[in-house]
C-alpha cells in the first residue's frame, strides 16, 4: 500500500505543479482565433517547449523502448526521423504561417481549402484527416491508463488511471485553449526532457557504470544487436523512415501548432534545439534499452519493461518520476488531439453546414466540443479494441497521403485542385489494396502500400500541374509570402 501511495503522490504533486503554471499564465478565452492559435502569439520559449511536448508521445517509454531491448541500434530508426522531421518543419514554416496570418487559418484543412480553393475538398480532406487519425489518439488515452496501472503496481487499474488523468487535461484544454494546452505541454516537456535525461543518466551509470561502457558489453554477447541487417527487412524499414519522416506534418494536431508562433523565425529556432532534445531522450534511453537483456531477471518481450527496471534500482520513487515523466509526453500529445479535433469539427464541419455564425458562437462551440470530444474519446478508449495498433499503422499510411498537397502547394505554384484531389484520392486507395490485399503488392520487395500510394500520389499530382496549370488565386497567395518582412529581423547596419 506504501508503493502505489508514494508514486500517487509523486503523479498528484506533477498535477498540482502543472495546474499553477497553467493558472498563472492563463489569458481570457474571448475570441475564437485566442482559443484555437493563442491569437498567434506564443515566443520562441512557449513555441519550442510545448511543440517538443506534443512531438514525443508516451509511447517512446513503452513500445519504444521494448524495442531497444529486442532489436538493438535498429530502435534509433525513431530518433532518425524525429530529427529529419524539422526539414520538413523548417520549410513549411515560412508559407504556412504567412498565410495562416494574412488569411486568417487556424485549421490544416483551412490551408487546403486556401490553396486549392474548393470548400468541399476542405471538407472531405478535413473528415478523412480526423478518421485516419483517430485510432492514435485512442492509443494515446489507452497508454495513459497502462502507465498509471503499472506505476501504480496496479492498485490502479488501467481505465480508471485513463479516466483521471484524461478528465484533468480535457478540464484544462476546455478552460484554457490552445494556451493552456501549449503551456501545459512546455511544463510537461520540462518533465521528460529535463527529469528524463537525469533518471535516464542515473539508471545507466547504476546498472552499467556509464554510457561508453554498454556497446562493449553488448558487442561481446549479442553483436547482431549492434548491426543493421538490410537484406531482408531493408525496405521494410526503409519505409518506415520515408512515412515518419513526411507523415509528421499530415497530422492536423502538428501542423496547426505552425499557425500559434509569434514569426515564422520562431518556429525555424525549434530546428536548433529539437536534434539535442532527441540525443537527450531517444538517444540515451534507447542506448539504456540496448544493454538490459544482460540484467537478470529483465523482461524482454514485456513493453513495459521500462517501469520494472525503475522499480528494481529506484523502488517507488524512481517508478514515481518515469510515471511523470511517461505521463508528461502522453498528456500533452492528448491534449493537443483533442484541442485540434474540436476546433477541426466547429471550423471545418459545422462552419460548412452553418453559414454566417458568428466568432463568440464559435469560440463557444469549440470548448463546448473539446468537452464533448474528449468524452467520447474516453468512452471508446474503455473499450477493448483488438489490432488497434495493426488499425492505427494503416491510417498512418493513408494520412500520410496529405503531405503531397500540404507540402508540394507550398512551393510549386502549378499544384492545383485536379493534382492534390487525384493524387490523394489514388494514393489512398493503393495503401488500402494493398493493407486488405498484401498478395497484390508482393512485386514490392517489401516497399510498404503507403510508400507506393505517395509515389503515385506525388506523380499525379506533378502530371495534373502541368496539364492543367496554375490556379488563377495562386500568384497572389505566393507573392505574400514573397514579400513578407519578418519583424523580428534587424536590419543591416
Amino acid at each position: 500500500m506504501i508503493k502505489p501511495a508514494g508514486v500517487a503522490l509523486i503523479i498528484l504533486l506533477f498535477f498540482a505543479f502543472n495546474i499553477f503554471f497553467i493558472i498563472k499564465f492563463h489569458r481570457k478565452q474571448d475570441s475564437f482565433e485566442e482559443y484555437s492559435v493563442g491569437n498567434r502569439s506564443f515566443g520562441w520559449l512557449l513555441y519550442s517547449f510545448s511543440f517538443l511536448g506534443y512531438w514525443y508521445a508516451g509511447a517512446l517509454y513503452i513500445s519504444g523502448f521494448s524495442l531497444s531491448a529486442n532489436k538493438g541500434i535498429l530502435s534509433q530508426y525513431l530518433t532518425v526521423y524525429a530529427v529529419a522531421s524539422l526539414v520538413i518543419l523548417y520549410f513549411m514554416a515560412k508559407p504556412v504561417w504567412v498565410w495562416g496570418k494574412n488569411y486568417n487559418l487556424v485549421t490544416q484543412a483551412d490551408f487546403i481549402g486556401l490553396r486549392y480553393g474548393n470548400k468541399l475538398f476542405k471538407t472531405i480532406f478535413s473528415f478523412l484527416t480526423l478518421i485516419f487519425w483517430f485510432p492514435w489518439i485512442i492509443i494515446e488515452m489507452k497508454t495513459i491508463g497502462y502507465i498509471v496501472a503499472l506505476t501504480t503496481y496496479s492498485y490502479i487499474n488501467s481505465n480508471a488511471g485513463m479516466i483521471i488523468v484524461c478528465l484533468f487535461v480535457i478540464v484544462y484544454t476546455f478552460y484554457g485553449g490552445v494556451r493552456a494546452s501549449a503551456i501545459g505541454s512546455m511544463i510537461q516537456s520540462f518533465a521528460f526532457i529535463g527529469l528524463g535525461s537525469l533518471v535516464t543518466g542515473y539508471l545507466i551509470w547504476k546498472i552499467f557504470g556509464g554510457l561508453y561502457t554498454i556497446f562493449p558489453m553488448v558487442e561481446s554477447a549479442k553483436p547482431y544487436l549492434l548491426t543493421l541487417d538490410w537484406r531482408d527487412n531493408g525496405h521494410h524499414w526503409a519505409s518506415i523512415i520515408i512515412t515518419g519522416t513526411l507523415g509528421g506534418f499530415a497530422f492536423p494536431d502538428m501542423f496547426k501548432q505552425l499557425y500559434t508562433a509569434d514569426s515564422p523565425r520562431t518556429i525555424k529556432k525549434i530546428v536548433f534545439i529539437a536534434p539535442v532534445v532527441a540525443i537527450m531522450i531517444r538517444f540515451s534511453l534507447f542506448t539504456l534499452g540496448l544493454g538490459c537483456f544482460l540484467i537478470s531477471g529483465f523482461p524482454l518481450k514485456s513493453n513495459f519493461s521500462l517501469f520494472w527496471l525503475a522499480d528494481s534500482f529506484g523502488g517507488p520513487i524512481l517508478l514515481g518520476l518515469f510515471a511523470v515523466i511517461s505521463l508528461s509526453a502522453s498528456m500533452s500529445t492528448f491534449s493537443a488531439i483533442i484541442s485540434t479535433s474540436a476546433i477541426m469539427v466547429c471550423k471545418d464541419w459545422l462552419g460548412a453546414a452553418f453559414r454566417g455564425l458568428s466568432p463568440q458562437s464559435m469560440l463557444k462551440l469549440a470548448k463546448g466540443l473539446t468537452i464533448v470530444i474528449g468524452i467520447i474519446s474516453l468512452y471508446i478508449a474503455t473499450i477493448q479494441i483488438d489490432n488497434l495498433l495493426n488499425i492505427a499503422v494503416i491510417m498512418f499510411d493513408l494520412i500520410v497521403q496529405a503531405i503531397i498537397p500540404l507540402f508540394i502547394g507550398q512551393y510549386w505554384r502549378k499544384s492545383n485542385l485536379y493534382g492534390a484531389f487525384g493524387g490523394m484520392t489514388v494514393g489512398i486507395v493503393i495503401t488500402l489494396m494493398g493493407n486488405f490485399y498484401p498478395q497484390a503488392f508482393q512485386w514490392t520487395g517489401g516497399w510498404s502500400p503507403g510508400i507506393i500510394g505517395l509515389v503515385v500520389n506525388l506523380f499525379i499530382h506533378i502530371a495534373c500541374g502541368f496539364v492543367f496549370g496554375k490556379q488563377k488565386h495562386v500568384d497572389e497567395m505566393f507573392d505574400t509570402v514573397k514579400f513578407y518582412k519578418d519583424p523580428h529581423l534587424r536590419k543591416a547596419i
